[in-house]
């Protein structure tokens, strides 16, 4: 079970850093609604934080196959 228990951390690490990653963009484009201050970050920038989201969120499902096949592995025994 403590290869479960680490998959879990890796999940939780990696969701945080999804989450950050969109927090970046959320504030980025906040800023255009105030009072006329452009965003920061160009299309090319939003389009590398997608793109990094997407790569972890991959990464995540990997993760949650390996916890799959522990409990599978742990209903057996």
């Amino acid at each position: 079970m403590s290869n479960a228990k680490s998959n879990l951390e890796t999940l939780e690490s990696r969701i945080g850093l999804m989450a950050a990653l969109a927090k970046i963009i959320d504030i980025d484009r906040g800023c255009a609604a105030n009072e006329g201050e452009s965003p920061n970050l160009n299309d090319f920038h939003y389009g590398a934080l997608v793109e990094a989201i997407e790569i972890v969120a991959q990464s995540c499902y990997g993760e949650l196959g390996q916890l799959d096949d522990a409990f599978k592995k742990e209903a057996v025994k």
